[in-house]
This record gives structure tokens, C-alpha cells and sequence, in this order.
């Protein structure tokens, strides 16, 4: 998501974290004990807004009120603003409270004239004094602290989660921490600088949002915006302004940024005027967001002459930064002011060096290929960013760059070759580009680069990238003879494809023979690539419910958001999962990864329909398809799940059925149990005996052909409820103890209890499983399930609380009351019973307010 937030010279008057600074205002005035409150505080801090909100306070209590503005043409005439409080004083036959805003504005005998009239005036003033303290005004502020006749009340920067309220009551969707923690960062808590760092995401296509739940997606560099913020920086003047947008690129050299900036004259008053903070070892900005913005309103040739300084004094040794992005940057900014040759080693190094963990590799080898002398220096930069782009989901960036380092063939190794064709493929799949992967699968392979056994990888993987996994594997078993004889990228690319493709149509004898010896790809021995090769593994036993085994395999690796979610997700650890697969998602970070792209999407959709947040969930779905339609079967099992709960039985099964022609057409074997096991319960409920016995004949094949834990607790768990099972009821029952896998153990426990095979423990445990998770909806079934059987529901209270928080969730998801007497089992006019209890006993006025209230977590 981008966009723009429309601006106005003071923070919106719906204040955030300010109560105890309003009482502290508000009440000296109406107890009339004290002639001068001063508000005080940086810019940006929000004095001005605080002041409108007392003004309307005062007002709701019948208090009078008056402004006096303080012109800057009256900074220098003391009887002047004294003449004109004692005159606007003068029109009110009661004296109001006068409000002075900006009193820092005022030189010092301007200052001292009006402090020393306001004990004569018969009334009291509210102002605000903008910190740091000017020098000249440092004995006013000593006599004002000691005088009994004035309050002062200092406004404190926002705390990390009272930054996080100001975004959402912003945007409207809530913050991801790490964007949470990114914001109070830039900002440092300042709510004007809050604002300016919101508007540079939203502006710079910084910000994602998925599930009403925003990301920091790209790396925030300022977009130039005439902000409020940076405008009070423009108006301080033309030498301010200069001495402001340098130092935004030299302040990291620390003492050394004076001596490049030349002029320091103006650096006083940006110190005076909070902007600036000097250390012992230089300047800084007093947030960073002031940086990232003055920076980005500097003009292309104030770049080249400011990134060239920094660059020749840290080449010459007048000056260091310890950051070691700094010098890649500035030698960007540099441009043609630097020695190319010189300045693209340094670059390539710099991108070599992080060139799988910081996006900025992205741009500094950009910039090194762009530069490139020689052609292995152009074709290695080439190289290197493509690994860097596809490292960082920036598939079109990274087919861009394989397609320029092709037209170097004789600068790269066979095993380079492979690779950089592999990413054009990964690419291709990211942006959805089937009718290319096609054309490579059926005709045009014999036109890739490299020998016949790396084109006949290509191939198979192009043939993956379109559900032709069958296909795949078979391609790929009968020409092993050649493709094994290939470089190391080949070998391993044959592999783990193979691997792939055999799991998915259900060959799972090949499929273990890779998964049990990884040492059978060659580059698994290579540092780059060992990591992506075990995640791939792994979210390939992810994929089959086989989580113990993908947690060993990835135990001691740096964890990808992907792979966290669905570790946690089958764990039961369901609000971590949430978070990290919104996270890779919205990021992009499985996109070309299709077991873990569909397998996200599944799994965070059936998170969303059981804690009752079904328009989400379908939004997922819808995403999940668009993003990369691969797999598109396993999604329809929480699409079915969605219908069912909205009582829409057809379109349930149609789900079903949709999925298992896909799979059926594509001999794709994975994933058919979970359809076929709903469409077994289901038949068996709407009493079609027959087919609920077919669906159990196929889970067993499914099963023997599969051999893994969820395979067999689907076929013993439809064996169970459709024959009355007794002895496969209790083999699930171990199956899934063994497993572990909380949602899934629940899930087995209330099918068996509500088919008459469990007792009051058996719904107990379900319920408290269902509540570890905050499975609000099923657990609401097993409610159900037990006042049908006579089993006590505990803790009464809390049960009330739990109905209301389900009913403000389904509201928030936009149900209608038909809707809703559907999902909760109930009649529309017992549904207009309870909305009117809820919004009486929480005091929401509407659903809008109520679903506010749920988005920003403020609901009780």
C-alpha cells in the first residue's frame, strides 16, 4: 500500500498519551491558584495541539477563553505584546484565560516585559515555550522554575506503544512491531516527527499492509515532501537550510563534518532550534527521520559534491565512519567525482560481503555493474546482484540483471550459468508469468543456456512452477543418467527439484532418499547455499504436516519469517505465526518458494477462520491465488472451512470437488487428504452413506502411498466417524498425542466427540486445546458440544466475556445479522439481543466504533 496523509501545521486534536499533561493544565486554571502555565517541549512535541485541547475543555466548563498571537514583527517591542494582552483583556467584562502560543519566539526584554505584567493582570495564561532553552532566555527559565505563580508542564516524547496507537489512529490498521520499534526509532517519540516518518513510508512505497496489518517492507530513505516538520527547517533561512541538508549526509563523520562543511555559521541556531544535538564527537540529528528527509531534498549536484567530500576524505584518512554502508553510499552519491576503477572494487566488496542479509547489496552492486571497467568486473556485479535481488524477493529487479549478465556467457562458469538461470525461473514464477514458464516447459527449452543437462533442468522446473509436477519427475528420473554428470548447480538443482516433484505426486521413496542425505546436492557443501537448501527441505516436511522433522532440519539456521510461521502455526503458537507469516507474505519472501507460499497461505487463512476473522481469511485466500497459483488445491480446504462456517454447505463442497479435479487432472497426490476427509464427514452428515464409505477407500490409498502422520490421521479419523470405529478412534487418538500439533489434535478430539466417540474429557480437552490457541470459533463449537451432552462448561464469567469478544469479531468482519445468526447457531432476533447487550455494556455506539476499538485492540 501507498499513499499520502493530508497535513496540517499542528497534530491532529485527538491526542495521544497526553491526559496526565491536560489535567496538569487544566486544573491551576479552574482552581485559579496560578497566574502562567507553560507548556514546554521539543518541536513537534505536540504543545500547540495540547493547548487547542485545553482551550476546549475550558470551554465545555463555561470558562472563557482568549488568543493573543505573538507576531513576529512584536519579537522586539516589549510594550507592544504587553499593550496588546492588557487590550484584548480590556474587551471582556469578566477577564478570560489567555493563551500565548510560541513565547520562545520573543527576544529577551520582550519575554521579561510580559512576564513581569502577568502578575498585575487579573486573570490566568496559558503558553507554551519551545525546549531546548534559548541561551539568552536561560535566566527567565531559572526565576520561572522557583516562581509560585507558575506551573510548568513538560511534554515527554511517546513511548514505543504510544507510537504505535498514533500510527493506527493515522492509518486505520495496526503496526507490526518491528515497524513499531522502526518508527519510535526514526521519530524518537516526537508526534510531529511521528507524522513526518509515516508520510516518508507511505510516500516512499516503504509500507505494506496485509490482514490490516502494516510492514516495513523497503528500507525508508525520505522522499523530499514539503512536510510541515522539514518546512519549519526551510524557514529558519537560506544559510540554516544549507548547513541543515549537508549535514544530513556528513553528520556520521562526527567532528570531521565541519571541517567538509566549510560554513558553520548556521550550526548554532540548528543546535538552538532542537534540529541538531552536539556530542563530544559531533553533531547528530535530534531523529533520524530529519535526516532521511533533508537528504532527500537535496538537488543531484549538492548529492555529488557532498557524497564526493565524504569519499575523498575517508580515501585520504581525514575522516572514518564506522558504519560500513556509509562509504557505498556516498560513493553512489559520489557518481562520476570518483575514480571508477577504484570506486566499483569497493562497491563489489561492500555488496560481496552481505550480499544474502542487507537489501543494500542491491544498490551498492547495481551501482557497481553500472560502473564496471572491464567485463568480469560488469559480469561478476551482475551476478552478484541478481543473488541479492532474488535474495530479497525483488525477482523483476533480478531478471533484469540476469538478462544483461547472458550477454556476457563467456565471463561466467557453467555453475554460475545454471544459477542465474534458475533465478529467471524463480522470477518468472514471482510475477506470475505462466505463459513464459510454459513456453519454457513445452518448446523453447532447447534455446536455454548451458549444456543438455542443465536445459533439461530448466525444464522440469519450469514444468514445477506450473503444477506439472508429475511430469517433472518423471522427466527428471529418466534423464538422471546425464543431469548427474553435470557441474555442481546442476547436480543439486536436479536434486532438490526432483525431490519436489516427487513428493508432490506422491513418490516417496525418491523423495526420502534426498530429504534423509542432503549430501547428495553438492552445493549443500557451500556456505551461500546450505541454508536456502535446508529451509527448502524443510518446508517441504512442512508442507506434509511433518513438523518435528522440519524443526530438526532448520534447528541452529537463521530462521526466514516463513519458515517461524509455520513452525509456530503447527505448534499451536498461533499469535507468533500470525504475525510472521503476515510478515512473509506481505513481503514477498515466498514467492518463487511455492511449497511455502501456498503453505503460508493455508495455514494463516485457517488461523483467521478460527479466531472468527473470516473477511480477512477470504482476503488471504484471494491474495494467496494471485500471488502465485500453484498448488491453488490446498487452499481450497480453509476456503471450505470458511463456507461452512457461514453456513453456505454448497459452496462447501463444490470447494472440495474443485480441488480434488485439480489435483486429480495434475496426478498431484499432496494435500488430496485433507479435501478428502471433509468431503467424507460431510456426505456422512447429509447422510450419503456411500460416498462417505468411497471417500474412506481412497484416504487408505492416500495413506499407503503418502506414509505420513497426517495422511494416516485422516484416513483413521474418516474410518472412525464413518464405520464407528472403536479401534481406529483410539489409534488417532495416540497419532495425534505423538504428533503434537495442538490445532489438529482438537480438531481430531471434537470430531470423534461429536460422532459419538468421546466423552466429557474428551471435550474438555478440545476446549482447553482450542483456548491455548484462541480458536474462538471452534471452541465456540465445542461449547455447543458439550450443553448437548451435559459436561459443565467452566468458568461462567469468562465463557460471557469469550461470546461477546467472538460476536465484536464477527461484527468487526462486516456480518450481517443473518450472518451472524448463521455462524453462531442462533436466530436474528436472538443476534439483535445480544448486539444490544454488548454495545450497552461496552458503550460502543456503533459497529464502526466496535470495530475501531477491535483493530486497535482497545476493545474490553
Amino acid at each position: 500500500m501507498t499513499g499520502t496523509l493530508s497535513h496540517t501545521d499542528t497534530p491532529a486534536s485527538n491526542l495521544i498519551a497526553r491526559d496526565d499533561a491536560h489535567t496538569s493544565v487544566v486544573w491551576p486554571l479552574l482552581s485559579g491558584t496560578t497566574r502562567l502555565v507553560l507548556v514546554t517541549g521539543p518541536a513537534g512535541i505536540g504543545r500547540t495541539a495540547l493547548l487547542n485541547e485545553v482551550r476546549d475543555t475550558l470551554e465545555h466548563q463555561r470558562v472563557r477563553t482568549a488568543d493573543v498571537p505573538l507576531l513576529r514583527a512584536d519579537r522586539n517591542r516589549p510594550q507592544a505584546v504587553v499593550a496588546r494582552v492588557r487590550e484584548e483583556l480590556a474587551r471582556w467584562s469578566r477577564p478570560p484565560v489567555l493563551f500565548l502560543d510560541d513565547l520562545h519566539r520573543l527576544n529577551h526584554d520582550v519575554l521579561r516585559a510580559l512576564l513581569d505584567a502577568l502578575p498585575q493582570l487579573a486573570t490566568c495564561v496559558v503558553g507554551s515555550y519551545r525546549t531546548p532553552v534559548r541561551l539568552e532566555h536561560t535566566d527567565l527559565a531559572d526565576a520561572l522554575k522557583t516562581s509560585a505563580l507558575t506551573e510548568i508542564v513538560p511534554l515527554a516524547p511517546l513511548n514505543r506503544s504510544e507510537v504505535n496507537h498514533m500510527f493506527t489512529g493515522l492509518l486505520n490498521v495496526s503496526a507490526d512491531p518491528e515497524l513499531a520499534r522502526r518508527l519510535h526509532h526514526d521519530s524518537r517519540g516526537v508526534p510531529g516527527l511521528v507524522d513526518l516518518a509515516v508520510d516518508g513510508y507511505l510516500r516512499g512505497g516503504a509500507l505494506r499492509i496485509i490482514d490490516r496489518t502494516a510492514y516495513l517492507v523497503e528500507e525508508p530513505r525520505g522522499t523530499g515532501h514539503r512536510h510541515p516538520a522539514v518546512e519549519r527547517i526551510r524557514l529558519l533561512g537560506e544559510a540554516a537550510w544549507q548547513t541543515a541538508k549537508a549535514m544530513a549526509i556528513l553528520h556520521p563523520l562526527g567532528t570531521a563534518a565541519e571541517e567538509l562543511l566549510g560554513d558553520t555559521r548556521a550550526l548554532p541556531e540548528l543546535e538552538d532550534q532542537g534540529v541538531l544535538v552536539r556530542h563530544d564527537d559531533g553533531y547528530r540529528f535530534r531523529a533520524p527521520v530529519l535526516a532521511h528527509a533533508l537528504a532527500a531534498s537535496l538537488g543531484p549536484y549538492e548529492r555529488h559534491d557532498l557524497g564526493w567530500r565524504a569519499v575523498s576524505a575517508i580515501w585520504e584518512g581525514r575522516a572514518f565512519c564506522a558504519n560500513p554502508g556509509y562509504l557505498p553510499d556516498r560513493l553512489i552519491d559520489a557518481g562520476g567525482f570518483a575514480d571508477a576503477e577504484k570506486a566499483t572494487t569497493q562497491l563489489l566488496a561492500a555488496g560481496r560481503a552481505v550480499v544474502l542479509h542487507d537489501p543494500a547489496a542491491r544498490r551498492w552492486l547495481r551501482a557497481a555493474a553500472d560502473r564496471a571497467i572491464s567485463p568480469a568486473q560488469r559480469a561478476e556485479a551482475l551476478f552478484m546482484h541478481a543473488v541479492a535481488c532474488a535474495s530479497h524477493n525483488d525477482f523483476v529487479t533480478a531478471m533484469a540483471s540476469v538478462d544483461a549478465a547472458l550477454e556476457l556467457p563467456d565471463e561466467f562458469s557453467p555453475d554460475q550459468t545454471q544459477e542465474l538461470h534458475l533465478i529467471r525461473l524463480v522470477g518468472m514464477c514471482a510475477a506470475g508469468d505462466r505463459a513464459a514458464l510454459r513456453k519454457v516447459a513445452d518448446g523453447s527449452w532447447r534455446s536455454l543456456p548451458g549444456g543438455t543437462a542443465a536445459r533439461f533442468i530448466g525444464r522440469a522446473v519450469a514444468m514445477c512452477y506450473t503444477d506439472r509436477w508429475d511430469e517433472a519427475a518423471t522427466l527428471l528420473a529418466s534423464t538422471r543418467g546425464m543431469w548427474r554428470l553435470g557441474n555442481a548447480a546442476t547436480v543439486t538443482f536436479g536434486e532438490i527439484f526432483g525431490m519436489s516433484a516427487a513428493l508432490m505426486s506422491g513418490r516417496m521413496a525418491e523423495f526420502e532418499r534426498v530429504i534423509s542425505d542432503p549430501g547428495l546436492c553438492p552445493l549443500y557443501a557451500v556456505d551461500r547455499h546450505r541454508p536456502a537448501l535446508q529451509a527448502a527441505m524443510a518446508r517441504c516436511l512442512l508442507l506434509i504436516g511433518e513438523s518435528k522433522r522440519a524443526a530438526r532440519m532448520l534447528a541452529g539456521l537463521r530462521l526466514e519469517a516463513a519458515d517461524i510461521a509455520l513452525l509456530h502455526a503447527a505448534d499451536g503458537r498461533w499469535d507468533d505465526a500470525l504475525g510472521h507469516a503476515r510478515k512473509a507474505l506481505v513481503t514477498g519472501s515466498t514467492l518463487g518458494q511455492v511449497a511455502a507460499h501456498t503453505a503460508l497461505g493455508h495455514d494463516l487463512a485457517t488461523m483467521l477462520v478460527a479466531r472468527a476473522k473470516l473477511t480477512r481469511a477470504r482476503e488471504v485466500i484471494a491474495d494467496a491465488r494471485a500471488g502465485q497459483n500453484v498448488l491453488p488445491h490446498l487452499l481450497d480446504v480453509p476456503e471450505s472451512d470458511l463456507e461452512l462456517v457461514l453456513g453456505a454447505r454448497d459452496k462447501s463442497r463444490r470447494a472440495l470437488q474443485r480441488g480434488l479435479a485439480f489435483a486429480s487432472q495434475y496426478a498431484i497426490v499432496i494435500g488430496t487428504d485433507e479435501l478428502e476427509l471433509r468431503l467424507a464427514v460431510m456426505s456422512l452428515e447429509d447422510g450419503d452413506r456411500e460416498d462417505a464409505e468411497f471417500r474412506v477407500e481412497r484416504l487408505a490409498d492416500i495413506a499407503e502411498t503418502m506414509d505420513t502422520g497426517r495422511a494416516h490421521r485422516n484416513h483413521l479419523l474418516a474410518r472412525a466417524v464413518t464405520w464407528h470405529d472403536r479401534q481406529a478412534a483410539t489409534e488417532v487418538r495416540r497419532l495425534v498425542a505423538e504428533r503434537d500439533q495442538p490445532y489438529e489434535h482438537a480438531l481430531t478430539l471434537t470430531a470423534l466427540a461429536s460422532h459419538g466417540l468421546g466423552d466429557a474429557r474428551t471435550l474438555r480437552e478440545a476446549y482447553e486445546l482450542f483456548g491455548m490457541m484462541d480458536a474462538l470459533l471452534p471452541r465456540a463449537v465445542v461449547r455447543h458440544l458439550m450443553r448437548e451432552h451435559g459436561v459443565a462448561v467452566p468458568g461462567r464469567a469468562a465463557t460471557t466475556a469469550e461470546q461477546e469478544r467472538l460476536l465484536a469479531s464477527l461484527v468487526a468482519e462486516g456480518l450481517t445479522n443473518r450472518e451472524l445468526a448463521g455462524v453462531l447457531r442462533t436466530t436474528e432476533k436472538s443476534v439483535e439481543a445480544k448486539l444490544t447487550r454488548l454495545f450497552q455494556r461496552t458503550g460502543y455506539r456503533s459497529r464502526v466504533e466496535l470495530a475501531t476499538a477491535m483493530l486497535t485492540g482497545e476493545y474490553h
